[in-house]
């Protein structure tokens, strides 16, 4: 939804907004045909997902750095099963690009070659990362650092080339508000848990966006996952192109997880696809080298088809703020006001910019106008019942407004602000949804 809304802005709406966020524009920028085409065709928004669909496709062009043979087809195989990376091909978001930049640079620093195109090439793909995600800041490190301790002085000036291309963004990252990443709490073990289920074909999606893998194929993934960084990181002392692929994995997990205590940065589900195909790519190279190394590369594509087996068939309800926002486009007049807290308001505000939602609409608290992409879930704050006070204040006599709120809003402190000057009934109330009709006095 946030995809969708911002994606539609004029640029220096989609700049304002990201300001306020906690991501680059590139993404944005990227979606803003598919949104765009769309609208004008009056197409479903979800068009939007063919973009990060189209990049872990193209993710397989680059088995043809492997060698020939099982390699290539190991590469195919663990992409095709990646929980994951299924998950973030139908997810709206920069994770699948930042997974295709990630793995351009890396095989771009491993190529052989010092012309200037291949230069360019580098500096253009870390920039473009870096445009993409704020994880990609944590890779892009790693990889000039391997470039540094390899000796491979126009490789890392390469990178450094791209990070200077990205420098008039990273003002506006600076300043970011820590807020919206403030909902990442989670212990060092579950995420290292995560991690390694991960790289065991499996995962864990995030709760908010679908159902989990069972407990069973999780812990199965972290054993799997952990005999592979074994079994691999033992090939690497003979293989240095497999080395430098597991430094460009464990490198940025490693910094995410000790940067996190100062920022919340690490959080599985959704750091690891970071690097997720550079491991994968890892994999594929080391099946080639051991029988356990093709044990574990076999185990890793079984759970993940479990995974998916078990998953992708299960339904997906639309999310409540996006039902109650459709229900009451049908309902509300040109003269009431629509009040909208925590995650219904960005459907609202996207359904009002559409002309959807023809009553005028006001945010829950105020703030939320700023930056619609987030919000702490939490009750309302004493500055948000003095605001909704205020509103309700300047509304005529019968005039009427609609409160979409989450049950969190829906204490007692709020029936006194609404019984102060008019009349509320509830018409609406499910575990994460409440809806209120105020009518003044």
């Amino acid at each position: 939804m946030f995809t969708v809304w911002v994606s539609r802005s004029s640029l220096g709406k989609l700049l304002d907004a990201l300001r306020l966020d906690s991501g680059p524009p590139l993404f944005y920028l990227l979606a803003r045909p598919f949104v765009l085409a769309a609208e004008v065709w009056a197409l479903p928004d979800s068009l939007v997902r063919l973009l990060p669909f189209l990049a872990v496709a193209a993710l397989a062009l680059f088995a043809r750095s492997l060698p020939r043979g099982a390699p290539r087809a190991w590469f195919v195989g663990l992409l095709a099963t990646s929980a994951l990376l299924t998950f973030y091909a139908a997810e709206a978001r920069a994770y699948a690009l930042l997974a295709l930049f990630d793995l351009a640079l890396f095989l771009l620093l491993r190529r052989p070659g010092t012309g200037w195109p291949r230069a360019a090439a580098i500096a253009a793909c870390t920039a473009a990362a870096l445009a993409t995600h704020s994880l990609a800041a944590l890779f892009v490190a790693a990889v000039g650092l391997i470039a540094l301790l390899e000796r491979r002085w126009r490789d890392a000036a390469a990178v450094a080339a791209g990070g200077v291309l990205f420098l008039p963004w990273a003002p506006v990252l600076l300043r970011q508000p820590p807020e919206s990443t403030a909902w990442i709490h989670e212990p060092f073990g579950w995420s290292v848990a995560g991690f390694l289920s991960a790289f065991g074909g499996v995962g864990r999606i995030p709760p908010a966006f679908g159902p989990p893998a069972p407990s069973i194929l999780f812990w199965a993934g972290v054993s799997v996952g952990t005999v592979s960084t074994v079994t691999l990181a033992a090939a690497a002392r003979r293989d240095p192109e497999l080395r430098a692929a597991l430094a460009a994995t464990a490198l940025p997990l490693a910094a995410a997880l000790a940067a996190s205590p100062l920022r919340p940065i690490a959080f599985a589900g959704r750091t690891e696809m970071a690097v997720l195909p550079v491991w994968i790519w890892a994999v594929a190279r080391g099946a080639a080298q051991g029988r356990l190394a093709r044990a574990a590369a076999s185990s890793a594509a079984v759970l993940g088809a479990l995974a998916l087996a078990v998953t992708v068939p299960v339904p997906r309800p639309e999310p409540s703020p996006q039902r109650v926002t459709a229900a009451l486009e049908a309902l509300v007049r040109p003269a009431d006001l629509v009040v909208a807290g925590t995650a219904f308001y960005l459907p609202a505000r996207l359904a009002r910019d559409r002309g959807a939602l023809r009553a005028p609409l006001a945010a829950l608290p105020r703030e939320l106008e700023r930056h619609p992409g987030w919000f702490p879930l939490a009750p309302l704050s004493p500055e948000g019942y003095a605001e909704l006070a205020a509103t309700l204040a300047g509304r005529p006599g019968s005039s009427r407004v609609w409160l979409m709120i989450h049950p969190l809003f829906a204490t007692q402190r709020l029936s006194d602000v609404l019984e102060a000057r008019g009349d509320a009934r509830e018409v609406l109330r499910t575990p994460d949804a409440v809806v209120l009709l105020w009518v003044a006095r």
